[in-house]
């Protein structure tokens, strides 16, 4: 029998939100505030150029 196994890599990047405070905290505090009230978008950002994460290699279990 053959069977096919689903594995994955993770695949991610980073990127920046200018935002205007008087603190960093504050200004980290802002940018989640936004995010969790869906009021910052990913199109919003600068994005850097996207990198495997190391050790994501893996099967994730599916198998037909």
């Amino acid at each position: 029998m053959k069977f096919e196994v689903s594995v994955e890599k993770r695949l991610y990047t980073t990127g920046k939100v200018i935002v205007d405070c008087d603190k960093s905290d504050q200004a980290v505090e802002m940018v989640q505030n936004q995010i969790d009230k869906a009021i910052l978008q990913t199109t919003a950002v600068t994005w850097n150029t996207p990198k495997y994460e190391d050790m994501s290699f893996q099967v994730t279990g599916d198998v037909d």
